[in-house]
């Protein structure tokens, strides 16, 4: 199966539809590039041990494939021992939790590559500053929760007390799969050196 095909396939896009009716996106809608999705995310705690060892996996493939001007192999992840949709994590309590936070909505979701684009009709997003928050689910069940990109550095006090807030109501770690680093969102410290780690 293509990546494009398993993205499409995850976010529930009817194909019979697009092809009666050209898909037109909002304007407004959250866009990300299918190659983005989920490499920054939240994942139960319980998956720390194992989470760590594939980051460590990817650094250690990163280094033995590449040869000097680009990477000959991918490193593809499993899907993590404990997902997040086993918790049957409420979507409408988060989405309360996110809008007393200060986060609005995104009137939709969109993916894609290249001109191509694709409704994520199973997605939301919501935005605070420039820290944007995805969540996957099915009916009321969240699936997962990611960020397409890091917020920026001026938002980082700001993203400290979100990510301390996740940790503490839902139990979560955060994987950084771009920086391939499983942070303890628990430990303010550890937070402190997620953020200085690319400085």
């Amino acid at each position: 199966m293509s990546i494009l095909n398993f993205i499409k396939n995850i976010f529930k896009t009817d194909s019979s539809q697009q092809n009666e009716t050209k898909f037109k996106p909002d304007p407004n809608a959250y866009y990300f590039h299918e190659d983005y999705y989920c490499q920054i995310e939240y994942l139960p705690k319980e998956n720390f041990s194992v989470a760590s060892k594939v980051a460590t996996e990817i650094i250690e493939h990163s280094e033995k494939t590449f040869n000097g001007y680009g990477w000959t192999g991918c490193y593809i992840r499993n899907e993590a021992k404990v997902p997040t949709k086993s918790k049957q994590f409420k979507v409408t309590e988060l989405v309360d939790l996110l809008l007393a936070e200060g986060f609005s909505e995104y009137p939709s979701v969109t993916t894609g590559y290249s001109t191509a684009v694709f409704p994520c009709d199973n997605t939301r997003a919501f935005k605070k500053q420039s820290i944007v928050l995805c969540i996957d689910f099915k009916g009321d069940i969240i699936e997962n929760i990611w960020h397409n990109d890091s917020p920026y550095q001026g938002d980082n006090e700001v993203y400290k007390s979100f990510l301390l807030t996740m940790a503490d109501k839902y139990n979560l770690l955060l994987a950084d799969w771009w920086k391939s680093i499983v942070v303890d969102i628990s430990n303010p410290n550890e937070i402190d050196k997620y953020f200085v780690y690319d400085e």
